[in-house]
């Protein structure tokens, strides 16, 4: 079982798979590392972890910046039919 968590220290190693179990928290793990200590890591934080079908379908990515959602245009009738756009936030 491999560790693929980004932050976690560990994240890269390869671990001796002991059990999985449910705990209050959810899904665990419990292995053994290189000096044949326990140690048990949530289940996403594992190879072992299904796929999540939402992340798989976006692709890891998003097709909209920060800056575009916290700062939308609202376009607002102008006289005579015309039409201009002005920010919702000032300074934008």
């Amino acid at each position: 079982m491999r560790l693929i968590h980004p932050f976690h220290p560990r994240c890269g190693e390869v671990f001796e798979f002991l059990e999985r179990f449910n705990s209050w928290r959810g899904d665990v793990v419990l292995v053994l590392d290189d000096q044949g200590r326990r140690c048990s890591f949530p289940l996403e934080w594992t190879d072992m972890a299904p796929v999540d079908v939402f992340v798989a379908a976006a692709g890891e990515g998003c097709p909209f910046r920060t800056g575009d959602r916290l700062c939308p245009r609202l376009c607002r009738p102008y006289r005579q039919g015309q039409h201009r756009c002005v920010s919702a936030v000032s300074g934008c």
